[in-house]
């Protein structure tokens, strides 16, 4: 396995059911089987949706393919709704070579996230999104139900993107108590930057999934916040370099095996509603 294989390997999990993307279903579905065919297929992971549309999944996937599609699909699930309701439709789900890999709700704090990982089937991963700044009371209740953690890295306002010590700490949290995490929203962009938050929207310093996952790959392995944020806080994507096995950036260097563990064990990957973005922007770094 390369480097570049073992850091972004089935890193991005397609979401353009979500906005700004907000597309029709069927256009969602057509996009992503576009993408399994090119040659960055290996790139993505799952596809994202509600539970409340499964059964709108179920419908038009059969109409675009019928029994003709072959390759196994994963989805990952939103539970946004209610929990009960969005149990059921998970449990009545069949659609062919599709299936459920994971499924993720959010948490006001740890009671809510007790609360709600008693409900949710524990036979596939959980993930439950909450204020990182109660890690420290979260993480633990995750770690007992054996669920993972997920972080909002960005949105339509500025207050929307955490800033790079509150994501360093929440890191370091999560490798603290062992628990994997996931990330989603505002990872268009392979290096951190300043850009637009939408068309005519705010301009502000938005995170990099390189950055992050290397981060994350840093904290997995016991590095201090003060790396972290260094390598969060980098807007030079000359900064990081990679080779056939290894990557370097700063005073670090990663071979390929550890970074393959540090994606498997914790920092597991992203959800966007782009697919085009951050390929281009790998390109432009020559890293594809």
């Amino acid at each position: 396995m390369s480097a570049a294989q073992a850091l972004l390997g089935r890193i991005l999990e397609y979401a353009g059911l979500f906005p700004p993307a907000a597309l029709d279903m069927e256009s969602a579905l057509r996009n992503y089987q576009r993408y399994t065919e090119t040659d960055e297929f290996w790139l993505l992971g799952g596809f994202v949706l509600t539970a409340n549309r499964l059964e709108e999944f179920a419908g038009a996937f059969e109409r675009v393919w019928g029994t003709e599609q072959e390759r196994p699909w994963t989805l990952k699930v939103v539970c946004a709704g209610e929990t009960e309701d969005d149990a059921r439709a998970i449990e009545e789900f069949q659609q062919g070579a599709v299936f459920i890999g994971s499924l993720e709700t959010k948490a006001a704090d740890a009671r809510a996230a007790k609360e709600v990982l008693e409900r949710l089937p524990a036979a596939r991963s959980r993930y439950v999104e909450f204020p990182p700044e109660k890690a420290g009371e979260v993480l633990p209740v995750l770690g007992e139900y054996g669920a993972r953690a997920k972080i909002r890295l960005g949105g339509v306002t500025a207050e929307s993107v955490p800033a790079v010590d509150v994501l360093a700490r929440f890191l370091l949290a999560c490798a603290k108590e062992g628990v994997a995490w996931k990330a989603t929203a505002g990872l268009h962009h392979a290096v951190r930057g300043v850009r637009e938050l939408a068309p005519d929207g705010p301009r502000v310093a938005m995170h990099g999934f390189v950055n992050v996952f290397l981060a994350g790959a840093l904290a997995f392995y016991g590095a201090d916040e003060k790396a972290l944020v260094k390598t969060l806080s980098e807007e030079d994507a000359a900064a990081f370099r990679l080779d056939d096995d290894v990557v370097r950036w700063h005073d670090n260097a990663m071979i390929s095996d550890q970074i393959e563990k540090a994606r498997s064990e914790f920092a597991i990957g992203f959800g966007s509603c782009s697919f085009v973005e951050p390929v281009e922007d790998l390109r432009a770094m020559g890293w594809l």
